[in-house]
């Protein structure tokens, strides 16, 4: 078999992946690898190439995506100038390829490969709501994705987080308003990478009718942020400065979401949730340091006297009465499994939304009975109890 009649194996579809190996000195790139993806329903090839010292730390990967006659013609130029061996599979067979140093090619039958084996896409494991090889733009100036749409390696776990969020807005997006302008707030906001795929989804996917608001405490992540808005045209996008417990809306909100709120911040989102008597209220919580410092419950003190215990336990106690008191208010409530968050492990969603009818009563018994083992109210406990009776039954 000629190089040239190998090369013709890639037109039959078989193809699995190709390593090149053996660079010359003069060779930035010490491996490049191909492997067939599937981007917006086409056939293409991915070349990968890793440049940089893994002594100093600077590796970093290339990516290019080709089709055929690019990647035919690209494998022509480096192979044998500045690579002396491949691996060549398919998904029945495989080859190693040597170049002498006279530049000729030997082709050697590889029997390790087996006819199990299944040729790579971009959706092998999942079809994503954000596919990868959708170009978004948001998603290029975070970091997230180049310009022909691959993800970056070292944010795939972003990319992911991204779509498994995506996953839960897609759930509930239908309980939104269809005849008026759906009214979203994300407080604490942050860099908004999520806020940003939320409208992506909601207003340029799906063509709802939405305006988001983003709200954070730090002035350089809004003026960021808006000017990122403005460069992608989100019109219907805002962000303000401000802290949670003082917001206020003029108009009905719809949507009440609270991504790494600290601490009692947390509370206040959802607190502003039900007083707003929003239809979906979606919360991350993290540092429930409230309850950590006043939980009194001696036949828990077997427990309370380890610190990394205490911790735990504290915010399951917390997390489990802010579900509870969601209930007692006429939502259904459901306590999820999310992806950890970029700045902490704490991956709870709590999804709370609004019944249609208050017909089913929540267990006020077993809420009372949380609230009595922890020996301290938390403060959206406080909070409706001290104010409830100025929106109840709204």
């Amino acid at each position: 078999m000629t190089f040239d009649e190998l090369l013709k194996k890639i037109d039959d579809g078989d193809l699995i992946r190709m390593v090149f190996s053996k660079a010359g000195k003069d060779v930035s790139s010490q491996k490049m690898k191909v492997r067939p993806v599937v981007i917006k329903g086409n056939g293409m090839f991915q070349v990968t190439r890793q440049t940089g010292s893994k002594e100093e730390r600077t590796v970093r990967e290339v990516f290019e995506n080709l089709n055929k006659e690019q990647l035919k013609a690209l494998i022509k130029s480096v192979f044998p100038a500045d690579y002396k061996q491949l691996l060549f599979e398919t998904k029945t067979e495989g080859f190693t390829v040597l170049a002498g140093k006279k530049g000729n090619i030997t082709i050697c039958a590889n029997k390790s490969v087996t006819a199990s084996k299944l040729p790579a896409t971009h959706n092998k494991e999942k079809n994503y709501i954000i596919s990868e090889g959708e170009y978004v733009p948001f998603l290029e100036d975070l970091g997230v994705m180049t310009k022909s749409g691959l993800v970056v390696k070292a944010k795939y776990d972003k990319f992911r987080q991204i779509n498994r969020y995506l996953e839960f807005i897609s759930d509930v997006k239908d309980r939104l308003p269809k005849d008026r302008e759906a009214v979203i707030v994300d407080f604490g906001c942050g860099k908004s990478y999520l806020t940003f795929a939320l409208y992506y989804f909601l207003a340029i996917k799906n063509n709802m009718r939405i305006h988001v608001i983003g709200l954070d405490l730090k002035p350089d992540v809004i003026e960021k942020c808006s000017k990122l808005r403005d460069k992608y045209g989100y019109e219907h996008l805002e962000f303000i400065r401000g802290d949670i417990e003082h917001f206020t809306s003029d108009n009905n909100v719809d949507m009440v979401i609270s991504l790494h709120a600290c601490d009692t911040a947390t509370d206040f989102a959802l607190y502003k949730g039900i007083v707003w008597n929003a239809s979906i209220i979606m919360a991350v919580p993290c540092c429930q340091h409230e309850l950590n410092k006043n939980i009194k419950c001696k036949d828990l003190d077997g427990v309370l006297q380890y610190g990394l215990l205490k911790d735990r336990l504290c915010a399951v106690f917390t997390d489990a009465i802010r579900a509870d008191l969601l209930k007692k208010w006429g939502y259904d409530t459901n306590v999820l499994e999310f992806i950890d968050m970029e700045h902490t492990p704490k991956n709870i969603l709590i999804r709370a939304i609004k019944k249609r009818s208050m017909a089913v009563k929540s267990d006020d018994e077993k809420l009372e009975k949380l609230r009595e083992i922890a020996g301290y109210d938390i403060t959206l406990a406080r909070l409706l109890e001290e104010n409830g009776k100025d929106f109840e039954g709204k």
